[in-house]
């Protein structure tokens, strides 16, 4: 399989930035709280990139990730979560943040809301965030 670079990676001129990231070689299952992770300094959150190197097969539904600071959406508005369509592969769809400030001990993880019948494969997520 060919990975796909990532591309339309939204960042500010920051002086560094620091990643949480997962990664999910068999098929993507629903499920809450999938990998949590303390937030060790206080930050913001700069972009949500969640990559799929296979595509969903049946049930014709999307993949839909949610990402959770303290058990609370950061995406407020649930049709800005990260989605990548039925049959598709590569990049999902970029969120639209509406939560962003973390401090430290703040927990963050992310949940499989919707997969197609047999969720998409090879799944990476990578949450960027910077000093504030």
């Amino acid at each position: 399989m060919t990975d796909f670079p990532i591309g339309n990676i939204q960042t500010s001129d920051v002086s560094r930035v620091d990643v949480f990231s997962h990664y999910v070689n068999g098929a993507l299952t629903t499920g809450t709280e999938k990998c949590e992770w303390i937030v060790p300094f206080n930050c913001q959150i700069l972009s949500v990139i969640c990559d799929s190197e296979t595509a969903g097969v049946t049930g014709g539904t999307s993949d839909i990730i949610d990402v959770n600071k303290n058990g609370t959406t950061i995406f407020t508005t649930q049709s800005r979560r990260p989605t990548l369509l039925y049959l598709d592969t590569g990049q999902f769809t970029t969120g639209v943040l509406e939560i962003i400030s973390l401090s430290v001990g703040d927990i963050l993880s992310y949940d499989v809301d919707q997969i197609c019948t047999t969720g998409s494969a090879r799944f990476k997520i990578a949450i960027l965030v910077a000093p504030r």
